[in-house]
């Protein structure tokens, strides 16, 4: 999983120090002819054009990364007032942005959290079915003391309305 604070700022740095290409064109005729380093594609890009890149960076045995954020971001990440669909690395500079993104650090901050958020949203998920299985089960045996209740014969002298009804009849 990426950083991709760490990946920002060394993209900066790859702009700072080394050389960008910018959109789905010029990028295409690069792949073609030169060598890119890396391939960044934003999430909004459209996904055929999206699969072009994707076997062109399997051809060339290159890096393609898929950006979080929407083009608007990628483009303001890359200092540019537009949108951004593609970005092609082809010369990495003082960057480091190779080892970003070649990283496997799974323990950053960001990533305990959002381990943290699903481990509480399962819990909460477990405890929910828990409970409905309990509700479910208190019914299921409420429904039979129920039956059971039904189910016993009341002796005619202990119920007070048939007391009450021989009595009538000894008085006529």
């Amino acid at each position: 999983m990426v950083d991709w604070n760490k990946f920002n700022q060394e993209l900066r740095n790859v702009i700072d120090t080394g050389k960008l290409i910018y959109g789905t064109n010029e990028i295409k005729k690069e792949c073609l002819v030169g060598d890119p380093k890396l391939l960044i594609l934003s999430s909004t890009i459209d996904n055929n054009t999206k699969e072009i890149f994707l076997h062109y960076a399997k051809l060339l045995n290159i890096n393609a990364i898929e950006y979080p954020e929407n083009s608007l971001e990628l483009g303001s990440v890359c200092a540019k007032p537009f949108s951004i669909s593609v970005v092609a690395v082809i010369d990495l500079g003082k960057s480091s942005i190779m080892d970003v993104i070649n990283e496997k650090d799974t323990d950053t901050k960001e990533n305990k959290k959002v381990i943290a958020k699903k481990a509480k949203k399962e819990e909460k998920k477990v405890q929910k079915e828990t409970k409905k299985a309990k509700s479910e089960e208190t019914k299921k045996v409420k429904a039979t003391d129920d039956m059971k209740v039904e189910d016993k014969e009341v002796p005619i002298t202990e119920d007070k309305f048939f007391k009450d009804i021989i009595k009538i009849k000894k008085n006529k």
